[in-house]
């Protein structure tokens, strides 16, 4: 039965009452946790004196063109504009795109900035995995290029924009992935390798990634998509806003506090799911094992402790708010090939 059973593929979340059977314990730690930061409150609020800037947050379109809010500041589009990864498809999402932009200064309709970055099947904007015709077509200063217009592409690359007010972000874009395709997916490296370490500015307020971090927005419940690496640089950096896709199951939004409650759910998902996927076997005999695992119970109660303090410390105390906004921005629905998720906002 598909309920009882773990999905086929590591890209599709488990059952409820999968997680219920061989993960109860941690399962109900993460419910509770994310539960008190609900009631801790959003971690990042604009200062008061400043005009708030609202982003639209949307990935892994894959060559299809969604409905989107019709205007606003800030557009940002994380990777997986296409499918087929062609210079003729990506130059299709991109001129879509180009029609989302404000026409003129002042226009009430469209966005006045839109930034994108590539995903693992935008091929072409690795020279590596781009096709035969399209690495022979693009060679040379009269091959073929993209048409950008006012679109700015980040591929490791800054851009600090000017907003309402005299406010400025600064924002950082990075496509690589841990690798999981064929030599037709661009972008990729070994998982494991160490891709990340000091490669983000220090002041950076947007961070614009194609993959998640480890534990966050990544199905941690199949042994977590997304890259330790990735981690310790984004703990490092602590964007105010984190921007990212390629995992469609992790689609939502996470407010993560730079603290050690964060730390604690990262050692509960790391002690309670990895590694992933184990053998049939061991899998079965790990049937309600979890009900006796007394270093999920420890880590449970300091974890609990803390979001408790946290609440205390944000919602009576009137502490400072530290954290950032996670969005796992993927439009495609889980394993699908539909768009079934929406664009997702952030007012920073």
């Amino acid at each position: 039965m598909y309920f009882l059973s773990r999905p086929a593929s590591p890209f599709a979340p488990p059952s409820t009452i999968y997680l219920m059977l061989f993960h109860p314990v941690s399962t109900i730690l993460i419910f509770l946790h994310n539960l008190l930061l609900t009631l801790r409150g959003a971690p990042y609020r604009a200062p008061p004196a400043q005009l708030p800037i609202p982003i639209t947050c949307i990935s892994d379109t894959h060559s299809k063109f969604p409905k989107v809010p019709p205007s606003g500041e800030l557009l940002i589009h994380a990777g997986d504009l296409t499918n087929s990864g062609t210079l003729n498809s990506i130059q299709q999402t991109v001129d879509w795109l180009k029609s989302l932009q404000k026409p003129w200064p002042g226009s009430r309709d469209g966005y006045r900035y839109i930034v994108i970055i590539a995903g693992n099947h935008d091929s072409y904007m690795d020279e590596r995995s781009r096709n035969a015709h399209d690495a022979r077509t693009s060679k040379g200063s009269h091959g073929r290029k993209l048409d950008w217009g006012k679109i700015i592409y980040l591929q490791h690359g800054e851009v600090t924009l000017t907003f309402p007010g005299d406010r400025k972000l600064k924002i950082y874009g990075a496509p690589q992935i841990p690798k999981c395709g064929g030599k037709d997916f661009a972008f990729q490296y070994e998982r494991g390798r160490d891709a990340w370490s000091d490669t983000i500015p220090d002041d950076v307020d947007i961070l614009v990634t194609h993959n998640p971090p480890k534990w966050h927005l990544d199905i941690a419940q199949n042994g977590g998509l997304g890259c330790e690496h990735e981690l310790k640089e984004v703990w490092r950096v602590k964007p105010t806003l984190h921007v990212m896709g390629h995992i469609h199951s992790g689609y939502g939004k996470e407010y993560v506090w730079w603290d050690e409650g964060t730390k604690l759910i990262e050692e509960v998902k790391r002690t309670a799911f990895a590694p992933y996927p184990q053998p049939q076997k061991a899998q079965i005999a790990a049937l309600l094992s979890e009900m006796f695992n007394f270093k999920l119970y420890i880590l449970g109660f300091r974890l609990l402790l803390e979001d408790v303090k946290g609440v205390l410390w944000t919602r009576f105390w009137k502490g400072t708010r530290n954290g950032s906004i996670m969005i796992n921005a993927a439009l495609t629905y889980q394993i699908s090939e539909y768009l079934g998720n929406k664009a997702q906002t952030a007012v920073l």
